[in-house]
């Protein structure tokens, strides 16, 4: 029987997660988030202990509270949510909405779902800007330079617990009506279409597909289906900083040549002209210092000691995302200033000796003057 007329199980249980990730400063202090969210409900959240994830180590594990139920209609289904917030010490808020499944739920269902969850309507956006607010109010005193950025990252993912059927899983997802749903697409996909998602496994009864705005987990395990989300997560939250933090440089270089153009034009050996550079140093070093801070956190929040699923599941969402790719311009970019630092330095060195120079040239005028004068 040709795979597009096998009949496609219904989900029996599920949720739906939507993400939307907010840098907010430049750094969190999470036991004071703690102090001041006063929270019942908060944890501060590691990897569930399933299956392999004794192999992830969280270096700075951050603070997970629960916001209370929200009512969403949602595609023409009306749905009662959770919403939670999640708070990260290198200065990012993630605020979820976790809606459970009506089932038994069509794949035409899922299909309108993750179409909305691409475009969520104003309502929903403006209850999670509610939220962000509340929580910016809330994390005031926690948060070290407030105010970082606009960018917001925004993804979505499927949970499946359960099937209404035995259809075996590589035939269910190897299936046009499945691939499209989970894309958000009503109509098939073309055979290079469905090259966009990206699939791993663990168990014959588990998967995980990865696309650049969404993803979907089958796992009859809600524990190891919670410590994917979770990497799925934080993958987004280190796309969003690096973000952050390459718009940061960029605007620092474009600033460059007009701070260099100014100086220039303006008492070239004078001893406040060196000053001057010297605070452009300054300022060049300090970005430089503050990106490497975030980056080495990035590297360091979450480690695998072998080469296990987690791992891999983590390394394909960052390939997903083309996280590396952002990492590699803002590297780039990095290397530029560094360079630009030592130009500044070399500059600013040659400016003071020359002001020596004409200091030294002016003293000697002065002693042949006043030998010549008498005095």
């Amino acid at each position: 029987m040709p795979i597009v007329n096998t009949p496609l199980p219904a989900i029996a249980e599920g949720s739906l997660r939507l993400y939307r990730c907010y840098d907010i400063g430049y750094s969190i202090d999470l036991e004071q988030a703690s102090s001041a969210l006063r929270n019942p409900a908060e944890r501060r959240r590691s990897p569930l202990r399933v299956r392999q994830t004794r192999s992830v180590q969280v270096a700075q594990a951050p603070l997970s509270v629960d916001l209370g139920q929200e009512p969403v209609d949602l595609a023409g289904l009306a749905v009662t949510g959770r919403m939670r917030a999640t708070v990260y010490e290198l200065g990012a808020v993630t605020v979820t909405l976790v809606l459970p499944l009506p089932t038994p739920l069509t794949w035409e269902q899922v299909a309108e779902l993750m179409a909305m969850a691409q475009d969520p309507p104003l309502t929903l956006l403006g209850r999670f800007d509610a939220t962000l607010e509340e929580l910016r109010r809330l994390l005031a005193k926690a948060t070290s330079r407030p105010a970082r950025s606009a960018a917001v990252e925004d993804y979505s993912v499927l949970v499946i617990q359960r099937l209404d059927g035995d259809l075996p899983l590589d035939e269910l997802l190897a299936h046009p009506r499945v691939q499209s749903a989970f894309l958000g697409e009503r109509r098939p996909l073309s055979a290079h279409a469905t090259g966009l998602i990206t699939r791993l496994s663990y168990y014959p009864d588990d998967a995980a597909l990865l696309s650049w705005n969404g993803a979907m987990l089958i796992d009859p395990d809600p524990r190891a289906a919670d410590t994917a989300a979770d990497l799925l997560e934080f993958a987004n939250v280190q796309l969003l900083l690096l973000r952050t933090y390459d718009a940061d440089v960029d605007r620092e270089v474009d600033g460059i040549e007009a701070r260099l153009a100014r100086l220039r034009g303006g008492g070239r050996y004078l001893n406040f002209g060196v000053r001057r550079y010297t605070r452009l140093m300054h300022d060049v070093l300090t970005l430089v210092a503050e990106v490497n801070t975030v980056t080495d956190g990035l590297d360091n929040a979450i480690k695998f000691t072998d080469d296990v699923y987690w791992n891999r599941l983590y390394s394909a969402m960052l390939e997903v995302l083309s996280v590396r790719t952002w990492r590699r311009a803002l590297d780039t970019k990095l290397t530029l200033l560094r360079e630009t630092y030592s130009m500044l330095h070399a500059q600013a060195d040659a400016e003071r000796a020359a002001t020596l120079e004409w200091m030294i040239i002016a003293l000697i005028v002065l002693e042949i003057v006043l030998a010549l004068t008498g005095h």
